[in-house]
């Protein structure tokens, strides 16, 4: 049987090798302002918004950080601000080139994932695991995958920030309406949004035993971003 699988990897390689050259922005993925999604009008709005919000508040300077799906480096530059090492980890290769090119190496190392594994991150070396803008081009069992594996990667306080589309917030019903007929048969690309919702996301974390400590689906109002807490066993 053929079976057919979203090709994350080539998709996002294939975003950085079409990049628009002539773009305003100096780094591929500094042109997702957090417009569409209702939080901002500007890049330096969304990146304030993102460092006040989500960064700041919990990232301490001794920690090691790891950042599942870092994009162009964006969140990975505001992070590496207020932690004391950083891991990027994606499973473009292109994506990691990028970053990698935007931050260099001091305090930053780069894992390129295969999209099933954590493979190349130590079991208990990570304080904090950051995935923002990434989830939200995530099939649902695929964040769920995810969620299994990282509490064995924590230590300390174990802190997690999840962020993921929510259709069910009125912008999120809107690009899903704008998108599902471009996905169809089982098929999607790589970069398309996914179909998740809070309620959905709240199951897996307490199905897993995370500690939930905030869902916050106001301040991005298209999607749900969650604080919590990864169990210590697992």
């Amino acid at each position: 049987m053929n079976e057919s699988k979203i090709d994350y990897e080539g998709a996002w390689d294939d975003y950085i090798k079409n990049w628009r050259t002539d773009s305003e922005y100096i780094y591929p993925g500094d042109e997702w302002i957090g417009l569409a999604a209702g939080a901002a009008q500007s890049l330096a709005e969304y990146e304030a918004l993102i460092e006040n919000q989500f960064i700041a508040p919990y990232i301490q300077s001794h920690q090691t950080v790891l950042e599942i799906g870092i994009g162009g480096g964006k969140t990975a530059a505001l992070l590496l601000k207020y932690c004391q090492s950083l891991i990027c980890a994606d499973i473009s290769t292109q994506m990691l080139k990028t970053t990698r090119d935007r931050l260099g190496e001091e305090r930053v190392s780069y894992v390129k994932l295969d999209g099933l594994k954590l493979e190349g991150i130590n079991p208990g070396s990570i304080d904090f695991c950051f995935c923002y803008d990434t989830m939200v081009h995530i099939e649902p069992r695929d964040i769920f995958n995810y969620l299994t594996q990282i509490p064995q990667l924590m230590r300390g306080d174990r802190l997690c920030l999840f962020h993921h589309t929510n259709i069910l917030s009125e912008l999120g019903w809107n690009k899903f309406l704008n998108d599902w007929d471009k996905n169809l048969l089982g098929r999607r690309h790589g970069t398309s949004f996914s179909v998740m919702t809070d309620s959905i996301m709240e199951k897996f974390l307490t199905h897993l035993n995370y500690e939930i400590l905030l869902k916050d689906t106001q301040t991005i109002p298209r999607d749900c971003v969650w604080i919590c807490r990864a169990p210590a066993e697992f």
